[in-house]
């Protein structure tokens, strides 16, 4: 089948590799701009400011390892409940790995709690409340990112301190080349040359991108979601960060096995795995996507006026929020992943299957191509994916959930999926304005005053 509509950038520049106790090369930012193949006359990114609005962290769903935080006699919440651990300590974001959460205050210190396999909580102590990570004294984070094992920070000054590990199938790939686990927080030095302005994480892979634009990528390949080939005998490589080959990026997002990057023209990159879809490439190749992307490609969905603003994923499905604040999802849906009422997915599947002549498997696992707008929701400022659900926080100070509620982690109230966006209630929220959130595998956190 013809791929003539497929863009890939795979071959703009050669990658960089960054070895983590190599020695800087001393030469004028000219040279290197024109060695990385950035464009001199483009301002450099900045630092994000520190977020500044404090409220108070309520928690929901499954909690049987900590997740929750609420201790070991509470292990599940059906609505919203406050962690009256941190009620005082002046809390502005909070991030969900897979089963541990991590919350940051409003001087830059963090909180941590749930399952601290291979170090994910970067502390020892109590995993089912929180506890604070030492070791940061010196430092002010501004922004986290979590998968299943592993953690990062960014701090103020442009640096990435990192904690845990990464795994494959076969169990602890490691954390760096030289360490299986790193327990406590620590400078990612493979970084420290870089000033650093954005973070993000998968199950097990992360993403940095630095001033100038560019992103590097480092963890577990194997779904190609590093942008890159790592061969399996050598899946160790996959730990030290790489550059792609990726021009004038300012947002990075990961799903689980997927990855994302949104350059300053607002074009959308995509790479990883795509068994369901997820990546939202059905139309640059014909219907006939591969279940893996292995290297960035450009997404054309999103031209003609719609301005992605913010991108994040789950497990195999991905969500997007445009700058009109309107949200657009692609990938599974046989949990309600995608928030579509069923008689828009069932014309869904109709028409791709029209529109690019092939027959669909007879499965009970659902999943659309296109990435196609969520009906009736609006005014939307934040978008979180868990594994199978997603919540967006608008403007106004709500968040809806949909998706995947069999551990209640959609706040429902019912552990049930929610087909449609469906407005977080409760007594304990009764009267507050929800302004951030974060999904986890199967719990969710929202912060709210």
């Amino acid at each position: 089948m013809s791929q003539k509509s497929k863009r890939s950038v795979s071959d703009l520049d050669a990658n960089d590799t960054i070895m983590p106790d190599a020695s800087p090369v001393k030469k004028t930012r000219g040279d290197r701009l024109q060695r990385m193949g950035t464009d001199p006359s483009r301002g450099r990114l900045e630092i994000p400011e520190p977020r500044k609005k404090t409220g108070q962290v309520f928690v929901f769903g499954n909690g049987d390892v900590g997740q929750l935080g609420l201790g070991d006699e509470m292990l599940e919440r059906k609505r919203p409940m406050p962690l009256k651990t941190l009620e005082d300590e002046n809390i502005v974001d909070i991030v969900a790995g897979g089963i541990h959460t991590i919350a940051v205050t409003k001087e830059g210190k963090l909180w941590s709690w749930g399952c601290n396999d291979q170090g994910a909580l970067g502390r020892d102590g109590e995993e089912m409340e929180p506890g604070p990570i030492e070791g940061l004294d010196n430092v002010k984070v501004i922004k986290l990112a979590c998968g299943d094992s592993i953690s990062l920070a960014l701090t103020d000054d442009g640096k990435v301190y990192s904690w845990g590990s990464f795994r494959t199938d076969d169990g602890i790939l490691g954390f760096s080349k030289e360490q299986k686990v790193q327990s406590k927080p620590a400078l990612f030095t493979a970084l420290e040359k870089f000033t650093i302005v954005d973070i993000a994480a998968g199950t097990d892979h992360a993403m940095a991108l630095t001033d100038e634009g560019h992103v590097y990528s480092w963890g577990d390949g194997k779904q190609f979601q590093l942008g890159r080939r790592i061969m399996e005998r050598r899946k160790t490589n996959g730990l030290v960060p790489e550059r792609l080959a990726l021009r004038n990026i300012i947002h990075i997002a990961s799903g689980a096995y997927h990855s994302f990057a949104l350059n300053d023209k607002h074009e959308l990159f995509t790479w990883g795995c795509n068994n369901f879809k997820q990546t939202g490439l059905s139309e640059e190749y014909g219907g006939r996507a591969p279940d893996v992307i292995e290297s960035p490609t450009k997404l054309e969905t999103f031209t003609d006026g719609l301005i992605v603003k913010q991108v994040d994923a789950g497990e195999h499905h991905t969500v997007v929020l445009l700058t009109n604040g309107h949200v657009y999802t692609v990938g599974r849906a046989d949990s309600s992943q995608l928030g579509l009422p069923d008689t828009m997915l069932d014309s869904l599947e109709k028409q791709e299957d029209e529109m690019y002549h092939v027959e669909r498997e007879s499965t009970h696992k659902r999943a659309i191509g296109l990435p196609t707008e969520v009906p009736n929701l609006s005014n939307v400022q934040q978008i979180v994916a868990g594994s199978n659900h997603t919540i967006a926080v608008t403007k106004d100070g709500k968040a809806y959930a949909w998706g995947f509620g069999e551990s209640y982690q959609l706040g429902s109230g019912q552990d049930e999926d929610e087909k449609v966006p469906h407005l977080i209630e409760g007594q304990k929220i009764e009267g507050l304005k929800i302004h951030a959130a974060a999904a986890g595998g199967q719990h969710s956190v929202i912060l709210a005053d």
